[in-house]
């Protein structure tokens, strides 16, 4: 029955995958209003397929149970998931952090996608701009993607560049709001849904013959929460191919896991009220950016993508700010997220991004459209459009802006109440 419910999950991520697929290929998109064409894209893309940053994350679990099998305290499934921890390890040996084939090949195919989407606006004089953050799998994305670009698109207009001044506005930092994001009681609550949420004995007594020895040697709730994350990760390596960990939890187990690390990441990057319901506001000068540059290529005669690439958080930080869809949704109720659709790998898959595309009749249009791409599919944005999913331009600043300005607004009357 087990393997028979891992077949079917199988099967059902192979159609949403193909399902997103077709989205992103522009097969279902709504016509662009008559006379309007597209001139400038703004994107921002996180990390598609790529090792752990910490090598730690694959040599603890190998070495927890390398004590085991020394002692022979592993179980038939454990020496089997011990030998799959080995081959994982040796593959991802040296290179924490760097892109996978998989991640190749996931930013080629969204390179072919922006050619097939966009065929206007690879003119001769079309100008790509394309930046990253100063992390190891966000240059190789940026790099990737810069040389698919020249293959297809022969031009000498295409930049690629990671610097740490891209920092501010690719992956912005605030130490008043980060000392907010984990305050006494948004932990407690955090805590006890981690408690209710949590249970590893199954898994335990599956994987070792003596559970003397896991209470005595294992921090069995860690331990499982490391081979949840090691069983996600090897999907995006080259081993996924033809080898997994997807025996290792039942379905309730798999649940209770992404629900706990849904339930942090939107804590940590959602409005969520626990903590006062700002934390998305750490990405906003992103979306400050964002409107700059949307006016600031109002009058220009070619082409312009921005392309940039950073982490999961900032994409899920950024689409909770711009309350795309219902990403802005606003709660204290941790149990209610899946319900509501907060769902941190709907937000920010392996590869997500958001793509702010505008369109005008030429350079002196006076009322140019956006419409934002999410993921693949077009965003409902939190206001009213007379041309959804298109939204006029002067529409979309003043929302923005009057939020952003709101905000800082927030912040000067705190800092006048501390003085």
């Amino acid at each position: 029955m087990k393997s028979d419910n891992h077949l079917l999950m199988r099967c059902l991520l192979a159609l949403l995958a193909m399902l997103i697929s077709v989205t992103m290929q522009g097969q279902t998109e709504t016509p662009v209003p008559e006379g309007k064409k597209p001139f400038y894209v703004n994107h921002y893309g996180c990390a598609a397929g790529h090792y752990l940053l910490n090598p730690k994350d694959y040599e603890g679990p190998y070495a927890i149970f390398a004590d085991a099998d020394k002692r022979g305290k592993l179980t038939k499934l454990g020496r089997d998931i011990f030998g799959r921890l080995d081959l994982l390890r040796q593959e991802a040996w040296n290179r924490s952090g760097e892109m996978t084939a998989e991640g190749g090949r996931m930013m080629r195919q969204q390179v072919q996608q922006l050619l097939s989407q966009f065929p206007t606006m690879f003119t001769p004089d079309c100008y790509v701009d394309i930046r990253s953050i100063m992390q190891n799998h966000c240059i190789q994305m940026a790099n990737e993607v810069g040389v698919e670009m020249a293959r297809h698109f022969r031009s000498d207009r295409i930049s690629v560049k990671a610097s740490h001044k891209n920092q501010p506005w690719l992956n912005a930092q605030d130490k008043d709001l980060l000392a907010e994001r984990d305050d006494s009681l948004t932990m407690e609550r955090y805590n006890r849904f981690t408690i209710l949420n949590s249970g590893a004995g199954r898994l335990m007594r599956a994987l070792f013959n003596d559970q003397n020895y896991v209470v005595a040697n294992i921090d069995a709730p860690a331990l499982s929460q490391q081979l949840y994350i090691l069983s996600q990760n090897i999907h995006q390596t080259e081993l996924g191919k033809t080898t997994n960990l997807d025996d290792l939890f039942d379905t309730d187990e798999m649940q209770r896991h992404q629900r706990r690390q849904n339930a942090w990441s939107y804590i940590c990057y959602g409005n969520c009220t626990l903590n006062g319901g700002h934390q998305p506001y750490i990405q906003r000068e992103p979306l400050w950016n964002m409107i700059h540059m949307g006016d600031s290529i109002m009058k220009v005669d070619y082409p312009v993508f921005n392309l940039r690439y950073t982490n999961q958080g900032v994409l899920l930080s950024l689409a909770s700010l711009m309350e795309l869809d219902d990403c802005g949704v606003a709660t204290a109720n941790l149990d209610s997220l899946d319900a509501l659709g907060w769902i941190d790998t709907r937000i920010a898959p392996p590869g997500g991004s958001i793509m702010m595309i505008h369109y005008r009749r030429d350079k002196n249009d006076d009322d140019p459209l956006i419409k934002v791409m999410f993921n693949g599919h077009e965003a409902r944005l939190p206001f009213k459009s007379d041309c959804a999913p298109y939204y006029h331009w002067n529409d979309v600043k003043r929302y923005y802006l009057r939020k952003l300005y709101r905000y800082e607004k927030i912040r000067q009357d705190e800092l006048n109440e501390k003085q």
